[in-house]
Order: structure tokens, then C-alpha cells, then sequence
């Protein structure tokens, strides 16, 4: 069985091969070496002869002198064309001018006049003298002294107050004066000149003993 299974397969691998195509044949060539690089020769320079030339020595440059700047051309005068003659402009009347306000002084406050007021302060003191009454009081006590008031009349002309600027040192000689003064204002007569206006009075009452003898 062995032999007869060979020579049944034996025809087909015959056939297989044929089958097969003749491979190519191979062809090699050699590739010819690079021939090496030389090294180049060291040359010289040739040497100059004796005879060149000296190289000639450097000359030192001296700074360009500045050019002369030439004188700038004339200038032309120029025409100025003849001025029209100018128009006349109409005048305007100028508007009016209003003047300051001019400051208006005004009327001093009139105040008493200061002699009218000296001559009525002696017409009430006259006055006052009728209505003295040395206080009993004080007689009995030997009490003196000298009383200052000061007086302010209105403008109705009626006494408006009375103090005492300096008093006596009783009371008694204080109070006195005072009714003196209102008693005689009563029957003054305000000067014209005081009428309506208010002014300030200064009195003195004297109270002595040896007047009273």
C-alpha cells in the first residue's frame, strides 16, 4: 500500500514543478573603487622682488575747509496793489450813557440841642427848690450829705426814669431828692427845641444843717 500511495502522488509533484516557472538567472558585477583623494601640495606665495615698490605712508586727511555760503539773492520788492479807498461806514449814535447813582447822604438824626438842654436842666433845679423838704428824720439824726441823679425825660416830655448815681448813705436823704425832682418836672415848661425828643439830665441835691438855720 506504501509503495502504491508514492506512486500515485509521485506524478502530481512531477506535474507541480513543470507547473513552476524557470527562475531568473542571477548575474553579479563587481562596482570599480573610488580612487582616494590626494592631498594637495602646500604652495608659497612667490616672493616679491626687491625692486617693487614701497608702499607709500599714509598722509594725515586735514579737515575740509567750509564752503563759502553765498550771499542770498535780492529779494524783490513787492507791488503792493493800490488800496481801495475804503467806503465810509454810516455812523451809529452812540446809546446813552445813564451817569452813577450819586450816594445822597442822609439827614443826620438831630438830637437835642445842648444848650437847650443845660438851660432847661437850671429852670427844673430852680423848680426843685420850692418842693425841698429837709427829711426830719434825718434832722433829728444830724444825717448830711449830697445826693447825684441821673434823669431821663421822654419824648412826651414826662419824667421816664430816675437812679441814683450817688447816694447819701441814709435812704431817707436818698428818696427825697427824688420826689423833688418829679414834683418841679410837672410844672416845667419843655422848650420848643425839646419837644418830641428824649434826652438825659444830671442833678445834684445837697442836704446840709447849716443851710436849714
Amino acid at each position: 500500500m506504501l509503495h502504491a500511495l508514492v506512486l500515485s502522488v509521485l506524478p502530481l509533484l512531477q506535474q507541480a514543478q513543470r507547473a513552476r516557472p524557470a527562475p531568473l538567472p542571477l548575474t553579479a558585477r563587481l562596482a570599480k573603487p573610488e580612487p582616494a583623494a590626494l592631498p594637495l601640495p602646500n604652495v608659497e606665495p612667490p616672493a616679491q622682488p626687491s625692486s617693487a615698490r614701497p608702499r607709500p605712508e599714509p598722509v594725515a586727511r586735514t579737515a575740509p575747509q567750509p564752503r563759502p555760503t553765498p550771499a542770498p539773492p535780492e529779494r524783490l520788492r513787492s507791488v503792493e496793489p493800490a488800496k481801495q479807498a475804503a467806503e465810509p461806514v454810516p455812523s451809529v449814535p452812540a446809546a446813552p450813557v445813564a451817569p452813577p447813582p450819586v450816594a445822597v447822604p442822609l439827614p443826620a438824626a438831630s438830637g437835642p440841642d445842648a444848650g437847650t438842654v443845660a438851660q432847661f436842666r437850671l429852670e427844673l433845679m430852680d423848680l426843685a427848690r420850692r418842693y425841698k423838704k429837709y427829711p426830719r428824720l434825718a434832722q433829728e439824726n444830724n444825717w448830711e450829705g449830697r445826693v447825684a441823679l441821673h434823669i431821663a425825660i421822654g419824648e412826651n416830655g414826662a419824667i421816664s426814669a430816675i437812679s441814683v448815681k450817688k447816694g447819701a448813705g441814709h435812704a431817707v436823704l436818698d428818696d427825697e431828692p427824688q420826689a423833688m425832682i418829679r414834683a418841679a418836672n410837672s410844672k416845667a415848661t419843655i422848650p420848643p427845641a425839646l419837644r418830641g425828643k428824649a434826652f438825659d439830665l444830671d442833678i445834684a441835691v445837697d442836704f446840709f444843717l447849716k443851710e436849714e438855720q
